[in-house]
């Protein structure tokens, strides 16, 4: 029962000098004004460094996306949200049919097929 007693006591007096030392330790703090403000301009200077990376980047339309082999030919809207396209995969062409719901492949089109120009 002493133990059980002591040990509330230990407790309740950390929670009474918690507060004295945490007073101590923000007055003798190493960080000073002069540190947060430069620490702020370098946090500036870094976020605009960023966005204007990524200006740079949507300007001249640079994509990181693994697609090499495949190119979207053409895009035809059939209504808000539904569309056509031709995708070419390597040597092959595919009209394909786009859904919210699903993308079906409608037709394999022809090796020959040209997009937007007429054939002689």
């Amino acid at each position: 029962m002493l133990s059980v007693k002591s040990s509330a006591f230990v407790s309740f007096a950390s929670l009474w000098v918690s507060p004295a030392v945490a007073q101590v330790e923000q007055a003798t703090s190493p960080i000073g004004g002069k540190d947060i403000a430069s620490m702020l301009v370098a946090l500036i200077a870094v976020i605009v460094v960023i966005i204007g990376l990524a200006a740079v980047l949507k300007r001249f339309n640079v994509k990181f996306q693994g697609t090499k082999g495949m190119k979207l030919m053409g895009t035809l809207s059939l209504g808000p949200k539904e569309r056509i396209s031709v995708v070419q995969i390597g040597d092959k062409k595919f009209l394909l049919g786009i859904t919210p719901e699903r993308v079906e492949c409608l037709k394999e089109l022809p090796d020959d097929f040209v997009l937007g120009e007429e054939k002689q």
